[in-house]
């Protein structure tokens, strides 16, 4: 007797443990990495560690305190495993993360520091008995006293003002004004004891925006550490340089500065012999160029492009994390071709990259110290990240160590594919289709076009749970998601085709896949939908400016306007995407905003932003709903006071999910 198989939901999307960054043992036998897992009906969620046999025979919890335990490292001699966790309740509570470490074999881990603001982006010293960490601090005191009583004096008092005079204030949805800045400390292990290795030198600093591991490396000699340091600080956007700090003088020195004039930096990694160093780096001038993998002398400071005529972008998404192999003659790293995102293999003095596992989409990876064993996350379209392990010139292919989320064989999945489309131009799009369970050839579906953000980024071949194209199909619609022109993951043409001149073309490349679904009987001309998010938001004002063919749209934290959206977080980069300053060329600015074309708006839109939004402030969903509204167009509007760019909150979830198709189903 079969069983019936369920639709997907976002119920099962929040039963869904969801991996995240691994670390191999050095020895290559074990894996160990943070697993979340969330209820709906508690609203919250809890993070802990596990560790995995690479021969696929153990697997265990390794943490059980707490409920944020993140980013674990391993020591070199794989005797201790490091992470950060906010721990403890009532006064014994860390008031921010803190560094812990815990044996592999288990037991209960240790607090090693108690840094009033917390640490993060943790990386070992080669002699396993300090680790180096990130802290924001302010430049001007000294001692961890005075920086532990600004915090409290910051925190209890009566006055919240912000008082500003830079040029980036808020970043995503908290604001970066205090005066403290990201800085390198060294933690010993075994007393705690914090040296702030930036202390006196007011001028250094990382970056304000999101700072990490992957924002410094430390040699493997363990006497010098390189970090990308912005050549303006209190900008969000600004060009980059690299600082070399010797740790036993404590003096830096930039490194490279000439060979990389206006670039934007990240993810350092030293050679094995310390003698070069491999950067990411984006021209800060055209950043619709691709990211580089540069290679740099330590000694001369001269820098070359390895691969310069490869057609693609290295350091997508944030994944790229490069890593030298052992031996120094090629390095790893992660990137996206074409709506899938591969883990490479690039020998110095090679043309192109091998690929050496394929998406869906790669992930972050780990290496073990001789390079035989690797770990990584692979999704795809059709299932969350798995933990994949390949033992490199043995296995033909990766083999899966865990095994979260067996409920969803028994949801019912319908097909997915890859095409490519004639778009803009006559130029090849590349689109994922999904189908809903039971899908039948020859029978009309309602379509829903699924849009993208960025706009320089791309629908990838990954499980998303915030738009997930199954559970969108599960509800009876094909659902087409395009990468249009301007997204990651192609040549830089590409890339770089829409600047200065927003609209016109991701619009035809839409528009041209919903012609070709209907030329080929999949979609109902007469019941057409679109919806998407940020720049995927912008696209769909954009559509109801243009055309009156879809039923109902719904918006998400979508730019309207581009003259307002000057008060975002990231207004500094707006030149460059449409092409002017507004005070320079108003004209230009009006004709690449959705606004400017309200009086052709017929479609019902639903429009859905989060009020701690500040990369797409949410008056710009004010504006958008009350325009439709003056219009008489049908419109409804779900602000939330508690969430940002993204709805992160479980219950929020369930409900943006209904709201989104309630909306769709009354048109």
């Amino acid at each position: 007797m079969s069983t019936k198989l369920e639709p997907l939901t976002v119920e099962h999307l929040w039963r869904c443990e969801r991996l995240g960054t691994p670390a191999v043992s050095p020895d290559g036998r074990w894996v160990v990495i943070d697993q979340t897992t969330y209820s709906m009906e508690s609203n919250e969620s809890e993070t802990q560690l596990w560790l995995y046999a690479t021969d696929g025979r153990i697997r265990r919890q390794l943490t059980q305190a707490g409920k944020k335990n993140t980013a674990p490292a391993w020591s070199p001699d794989g005797r201790w495993i490091a992470f950060c966790a906010k721990r403890g309740e009532g006064k014994d509570a860390d008031g921010a993360p803190q560094l812990y470490v815990i044996s592999p074999e288990g037991g209960e881990a240790r607090r090693v520091t108690t840094v009033a603001g917390g640490v993060s982006g943790i990386r070992w010293f080669p002699d396993g008995k300090r680790i180096a960490a990130i802290a924001w601090r302010w430049p001007e005191l000294r001692g961890e006293r005075a920086q532990a009583a600004r915090r409290k004096e910051l925190k209890e008092s009566k006055v919240q003002a912000k008082i500003i005079e830079t040029d980036n204030y808020r970043y995503w949805d908290h604001w970066i004004c205090d005066g403290s800045r990201p800085q390198l400390v060294e933690i010993t292990v075994a007393t705690g004891k914090v040296r702030a290795l930036f202390e006196g030198h007011a001028e250094w600093s990382l970056g304000l925006g999101d700072p990490g591991a992957t924002s410094y490396a430390i040699s493997p000699d363990g006497g010098e550490i390189v970090w990308v340091q912005p050549t303006e600080v209190t900008r969000l956007i600004s060009p980059d340089r690299l600082m070399r700090l010797d740790l036993a003088s404590g003096k830096a020195r930039p490194l490279a500065t000439e060979a990389l004039p206006e670039m934007w930096l990240g993810s350092p990694i030293y050679a094995p012999d310390g003698r070069a160093l491999a950067v990411l780096a984006t021209p800060a001038s055209a950043p619709s160029q691709h990211t580089r993998l540069m290679l740099i002398d330590v000694k001369r400071g001269s820098a070359r492009r390895l691969a310069p005529a490869w057609p693609r972008s290295v350091g997508t998404h944030g994944s790229a994390n490069p890593a030298f192999t052992p031996d120094g003659e090629a390095i790893l790293f992660s990137a996206e071709d074409a709506g899938f995102q591969h883990l490479y293999r690039l020998a110095l003095d090679a043309d192109a990259p091998e690929v050496v596992a394929e998406g869906g989409q790669i992930g972050a990876f780990s290496q073990s110290a001789d390079g035989t064993r690797l770990a990584f996350t692979r999704a795809s379209i059709d299932h969350p990240a798995r933990l994949m392990t390949l033992a490199v010139g043995v296995d033909a292919e990766p083999r899966r160590l865990d095994r979260t989320n067996g409920f969803l064989d028994k949801i019912a999945l319908g097909p997915s594919e890859s095409r490519t489309f004639t778009g803009w131009n006559g130029e090849p799009v590349q689109a994922f289709i999904c189908y809903p369970p039971g899908y039948r050839k020859g029978r009309k579906y309602p379509l829903l076009q699924d849009i993208h953000g960025g706009p320089h980024a791309a629908h990838l071949d990954t499980w998303h749970y915030r738009w997930n194209m199954h559970v969108f199909a599960a509800q009876g619609y094909v659902v087409a998601a395009v990468n249009y022109h301007g997204s990651s993951g192609f040549d830089e043409p590409f890339l770089g085709s829409i600047d200065g001149d927003l609209g016109h073309r991701e619009f035809a490349d839409i528009e041209a896949v919903t012609d070709a679904l209907i030329a080929e009987g999949v979609a109902d001309p007469k019941r057409l939908y679109a919806a998407g998010g940020s720049y995927g938001g912008y696209m769909v004002a954009w559509i109801n400016g243009h055309t009156d063919r879809y039923r109902a749209t719904v918006c998400h934290a979508g730019v309207y306007n581009w003259v307002s959206q000057f008060g975002d977080d990231g207004y500094l980069w707006l030149h460059h995407e449409l092409g002017t300053w507004p005070w320079e060329d108003p004209a230009r600015w009006h004709r690449q905003s959705a606004h400017s074309f309200a009086a052709n708006f017929k479609t019902p839109t639903l429009v859905i932003h989060g009020e701690l939004d500040y990369r797409v402030p949410y008056y710009e969903g004010l504006e958008h709903y009350n325009t439709l509204r003056a219009k008489g167009v049908p419109a409804r509007l779900v602000i939330f006071p508690d969430e940002n760019h993204w709805i992160l909150k479980p219950q929020n979830s369930g409900l943006w999910y209904r709201e989104f198709f309630d909306w769709l189903k009354r048109f």
